[in-house]
């Protein structure tokens, strides 16, 4: 239980539960949401990441692991999709006990899959640009698909308007721009985790800045290897 947090509007959110006596429909809610992010967290730890926390808000969780940025694709795929994969499969248990649950289970399941960074929709999608596009790209790919996308919910909030998709959708924009504010700190950690370990990749492409560096791929750069590129862009002292 220590590497779990109820955030602060789900506290409050909490609190009108209790006030109001509706308890039929948070216990299957949250039922769900608790084995969702479990899903993620059982799979992180198996694969050997150290799991940091979960944290739960209203209309949703966020599984946090120590990760690495060069964490190999496949592998940050599948602690993705064990989350949604783990919520259908408790929901299928669940439904002969809680005969509400349905709603719950497919709201929860189709907004977490929107193409929206940090769902896991958003991180999804983040991953499959990641095969094909360098690692800024990728990152700026996911935004502006983010973006697009917010715009999309605010254009249906427009004619159903909906409090808590309005609170979520005001935390998700935060946290985006908390993440557009660290675009150059965690391209630069990026770079120096390439630098510091030694990671083992399949693939070897030669590229020709430093700008182009993928995720999953070894390089050189203009023909030198990217180490001892990397050691002259951090300047290392002798």
């Amino acid at each position: 239980m220590k590497h779990i947090y109820l955030d602060n509007y789900f506290l409050l959110y909490l609190l009108i539960i209790i006030l109001t006596g509706n308890f039929n429909g948070f216990i299957p809610y949250f039922l769900l949401l608790l084995i969702h992010e479990l899903g993620h967290a059982i799979t992180g730890i198996i694969l050997g990441y150290k799991l940091d926390k979960i944290v739960f808000y209203p209309l949703g969780g966020v599984t946090k692991f120590n990760l690495p940025l060069n964490i190999p694709l496949n592998k940050e795929l599948l602690i993705i999709i064990m989350g949604p994969f783990m919520q259908i499969i408790g929901f299928f248990f669940l439904k002969n006990y809680f005969p509400f649950i349905t709603i719950y289970h497919y709201t929860l399941l189709v907004f977490n899959l929107l193409p929206l960074y940090p769902l896991d929709g958003g991180r999804i999608i983040s991953i499959i640009l990641g095969y094909h596009f360098n690692y800024l790209t990728c990152f700026y790919l996911t935004l502006i698909i983010s973006i697009v996308m917010i715009l999309i919910l605010i254009c249906l909030l427009l004619t159903h308007f909906n409090l808590n998709i309005l609170l979520m959708i005001i935390l998700i924009i935060s946290k985006l721009y908390q993440l557009y504010k660290k675009r150059f700190y965690y391209y630069n950690r990026f770079l120096l985790e390439r630098y510091l370990y030694d990671y083992q990749f399949n693939k070897i492409i030669n590229i020709h800045s430093i700008k182009e560096f993928y995720r999953d791929r070894k390089h050189f750069l203009n023909f030198v290897d990217e180490k001892n590129y990397l050691k002259k862009y951090f300047k290392e002292p002798k």
